[in-house]
């Protein structure tokens, strides 16, 4: 400042030195002004004044350069206290600048080099400071809240104590810093270089980490609640406790050799199938209920994972060591040569599944589904199938010593070369068991109906047979139907015909008896003789035949009547 002796801007000097030196305890650092040299706005009077072309004063502790312009300018005056307030200081040299309990709120700090720069308790709220090169500055107790961080190098940064609420730190390289007990709320990260930071007790509620880079960092009490997760890296990270978080890690940390089933990531529910890059190690997550369908899992480590009741239809899954998949929908699963050693996949849909060379030794498969299933060449020593469906199940060649099935249904399965010694097949289902070259199968208590083969034939046969039945009984009725039918209409045509042939004979004997009077003219006794004739035969008429003989007596009784005597 002009008209200021060089020992008093020396000593001003000198005291903030001493400033920037001393260790700030948190409550210093939230209250700055309770250790500043001066009042904030005290000093120099220089609001909304273009200071590019100007010299700066020696000391600007205090300073009012609200909405002022230091574009660009190489600022080595202290500015403890001052208040820049909506100033603009883009690309402005502040390296090592004094700047404790600063007022910064809606400055423009971008691509400005603030490296080693102390703004402890300074407020910062909605400053801008995308590019800026704040490494190994110093903003314990300092107020982001709201700031633009985009792309800044804050690496070995010291935050403790500071809010950082809302902050934008996306693609941001803040590797090796200090956040403890920093207020990291809905701070955008994503893609942000956060690996080798300190984290103890910091708050990251509603975070965007994802894609972000957090390997090597320490954890110890960190809030991830409602935190996105999805892609980061956590590698080797230290005390992670990322209940409640959302999205899957990238990479995690390898969880405990003797972790309790469930202790690890929480995925309950979930609808993981968009997800493509997942943790190696998954080892005692919970997926309860999750969505896994066609997902490929070969890469990733599930041992002792609960995956109860997961809908994974055409997933693929290799490291399932002691898991629990009880209910799990793994029909069309590839899992062939997966380590299911000591797994639970009781009542587990397994139709159709390809578990070739798979490992199943003390598994649990009680009333699984296997059907289709193809289990070529697997070992299942000691494995336990009591009540499981195996229709037509490949099990070829499979070691299954001392396995369990009772009660299970084997209906035209293949067990050719298969070792089954101890094996236990009580109140099994065995009909159409291929067992070619079985070693020491023991059926025992099992039972067998007629192979469908046989019933699909006997079956049709039974048909056939029906069918033909069918046929000639209704070719029987309808030859009963028409003769009743024939015999009906013939019974009219009788009883018709003979009322013609007895009105015949009684007209034979009207005409008699009108001939009375000519009896010496007539041969009386031919004529009477045929028509008792007549009359006897009409009588006994049964059929046409007989009304025809009648007819013929009519007649030659008739012809009498008129031939003289």
């Amino acid at each position: 400042m002009p008209g200021i002796p060089r020992s008093i801007a020396g000593l001003v000097t000198l005291s903030a030195a001493v400033l920037l030196s001393t260790p700030m305890t948190p409550a210093a650092a939230a209250t700055p002004g309770d250790r500043l040299p001066c009042r904030p706005g005290s000093g120099p009077h220089l609001p909304g004044r273009d200071l590019t072309r100007m010299a700066l004063p020696a000391d600007l502790s205090c300073a009012d350069l609200r909405g002022a312009k230091l574009d660009g300018l190489t600022v080595r005056s202290p500015l403890v206290g001052a208040d820049l307030s909506g100033a603009s200081l883009k690309g402005a040299h502040l390296g090592y600048a004094q700047m404790a309990g600063a007022r910064l709120r809606k400055a423009d700090l971008s691509e400005a080099e603030l490296y080693y720069a102390d703004l402890r308790g300074s407020d910062l709220r909605e400053a801008t400071m995308d590019d800026s090169s704040p490494y190994y500055a110093h903003f314990e107790g300092a107020d982001l809240s709201g700031a633009t961080m985009a792309r800044a190098k804050a690496y070995d940064a010291q935050f403790d104590d500071a809010k950082l609420v809302g902050v934008d730190l996306t693609d941001a390289a803040a590797y090796g810093a200090d956040m403890r007990r920093a207020d990291l709320r809905r701070v955008k990260g994503a893609k942000a270089r956060l690996y080798g930071a300190t984290f103890i007790k910091t708050v990251l509620r509603q975070a965007d980490l994802s894609g972000a880079q957090l390997y090597e960092s320490v954890m110890t009490g960190a809030d991830f609640r409602g935190a996105d997760l999805a892609g980061a890296d956590l590698r080797d990270v230290r005390d992670a406790r990322l209940a409640g978080s959302r999205g899957v890690p990238r990479f995690l940390p390898a969880p405990d050799p003797s972790c309790e089933p469930g202790s690890g990531q929480d995925y309950r529910g979930w609808d993981l199938t968009a997800v493509t890059d997942f943790p190696d190690d998954l080892s005692c997550a919970d997926l309860t209920g999750a969505k896994l369908d066609g997902v490929d899992l070969t890469g990733v480590k599930l041992d002792r994972a609960i995956l109860r009741d997961v809908s994974a239809v055409g997933t693929g899954l290799r490291s399932v060591k002691g898991a629990d998949l009880r209910g799990a929908r793994l029909r069309r699963a590839k899992l062939g040569s997966a380590d299911l050693v000591g797994a639970d996949l009781s009542r587990a849909d397994l139709s159709d599944a390809a578990l070739g060379s798979a490992n199943l030794t003390q598994a649990k498969l009680a009333g699984a589904d296997l059907r289709d299933a193809e289990l070529i060449s697997v070992t299942a020593d000691q494995a336990d199938f009591t009540g499981a469906r195996m229709d037509r199940a490949y099990l070829h060649s499979g070691k299954y010593r001392d396995a369990v099935f009772r009660k299970a249904i084997l209906t035209d399965a293949d067990l050719s070369d298969a070792e089954l010694r101890g094996a236990t097949f009580e109140g099994a289902e065995v009909t159409g068991l291929k067992q070619d070259f079985a070693q020491d199968i023991d059926l025992s208590g099992s039972s067998s109906r007629l192979s469908v083969g046989w019933l699909v034939f006997f079956g049709i046969a039974g048909l056939v047979v029906f069918w033909i039945v069918v046929g000639v009984t209704t070719a029987r009725v309808r030859r009963r139907r028409i003769a009743r039918e024939q015999a009906a209409a013939r019974a009219v045509r009788f009883e018709d015909a003979r009322r013609v042939q007895e009105e015949n004979v009684t007209r034979l004997g009207e005409e008699i008896d009108s001939l009375t009077d000519r009896t010496g003219e007539v041969d009386w006794n031919a004529v009477l003789d045929a028509y008792d004739a007549a009359k006897e035969a009409l009588a006994s008429a049964r059929d046409m035949s007989d009304l025809t003989d009648v007819e013929t007596i009519v007649a030659r009784g008739r012809k009498a009547l008129t031939r003289p005597r």
